[in-house]
Order: structure tokens, then C-alpha cells, then sequence
């Protein structure tokens, strides 16, 4: 690790390559983050906005009980998403039970079309 530093502070070409390398990594990571940023915030305003002019009665008097009815919201959508999990979990539980009988039964049927199940010879016509 030292010949890497010293290495790097002895060649002025190569700390510029370094450090050039890491401000562009850094620009190109805060670019995504950034615009993720203003679309997020936008999308934000424009619902809000909507809701606002929509329906102006039903908004909340300060800002302390429309932060309570989006985290009691929030907290509604999270057990819903937790149950249908659940559910699916289950589905895929008993799927995979089907296919198991599924792949005996094929197994079984296998058998009876090539012969007798026990000696195994086939059925005379």
C-alpha cells in the first residue's frame, strides 16, 4: 500500500490520472442521484399540486397531520404488502407440493403404459 502511495506521489502524471478518475466517478454518481432527486421531488409536487386543487376541503390544516396521515398510510401499505407475501409464500408452497404429485402421478402413468407395474412386462392386446 506505501508503493502505491509513494509511487503516486512521485509521478505527477499519475496522481492527475488518479485524481481525475475520481472526480468523474463522483460527478457521474451525484449526476444519477441528482436528476433521481428532481424527478422524485417533482413527481412529489405534482401529486401534491393535484390533490391540492382537486380536493382543497379534505387537506390537512398543518403540515404536523398530513405527516401523520401519510405515515399511518404508509404503515397500511406495508401490512397489505406484507400479507400478499405471505399469501404468495404459501401459493408457492403448495405449487411445488403440486408438482412433486404431479411428477409421481406421470411416473405411475409411465409404468401402466409400458407394462404391469409389478413384473413389469407389457399387456398383451
Amino acid at each position: 500500500m506505501e508503493g502505491i502511495v509513494r509511487s503516486v506521489t512521485e509521478h505527477p502524471f499519475v496522481a492527475m490520472a488518479v485524481c481525475f478518475s475520481a472526480l468523474l466517478l463522483v460527478y457521474f454518481l451525484f449526476k444519477s442521484l441528482i436528476k433521481l432527486a428532481l424527478i422524485l421531488i417533482l413527481v412529489a409536487v405534482v401529486i401534491g399540486g393535484y390533490f391540492y386543487f382537486q380536493y382543497p376541503e379534505s387537506r390537512p390544516a398543518n403540515l404536523k397531520d398530513a405527516v401523520e396521515k401519510v405515515r399511518v398510510g404508509a404503515g397500511k401499505a406495508v401490512d397489505q404488502g406484507k400479507s400478499a407475501y405471505e399469501k404468495s409464500k404459501e401459493l408457492v408452497e403448495k405449487g411445488k407440493a403440486a408438482v412433486e404429485k404431479g411428477k409421481e402421478t406421470a411416473g405411475d402413468l409411465g409404468k401402466v403404459l409400458s407394462g404391469d407395474r409389478e413384473t413389469g412386462n407389457r399387456p398383451k392386446p
